[in-house]
């Protein structure tokens, strides 16, 4: 085979791996137990519904820490803690990557006598 041949058959290769990869969307997460839906990420918002235990969402995107998701599903809209959320690899895909260049600022309010965080 020669070496056009053969680069004209990696090109068709890789045109056909791309192809047949699933589209990008959003991912894919499960309920663990019945929890409410909020309007916003925190626990003052309005609770607009429920998710029942084993309900399947898609995830919009979590906030900077990952501790609140906005799930898409048969139902309203809205933000639930990610705890409940079983599917650690959509929780990391959907939460927005931390900054290399700004520090983390730890609350030394929540921490035991000890000093140790709760």
């Amino acid at each position: 085979m020669t070496s056009s041949r053969l680069l004209a058959a990696l090109v068709l290769g890789a045109t056909a791996l791309v192809a047949a990869a699933p589209p990008a969307s959003a991912a894919d997460a499960t309920a663990s137990d019945k929890i409410s839906i909020y309007e916003l990420p925190d626990y003052q918002g309005r609770i607009l519904g429920l998710l029942q235990a084993g309900e399947e969402v898609s995830l919009d995107r979590c906030n900077a820490q990952g501790t609140w998701c906005r799930v898409l599903h048969n139902g309203p809209t809205g933000w639930v803690l990610a705890s409940y959320l079983i599917g650690s690899r959509a929780k990391l895909d959907a939460t927005p990557g931390r900054s290399l260049t700004q520090p983390l600022i730890m609350d030394d309010t929540k921490t035991n006598r000890s000093g140790a965080f709760w």
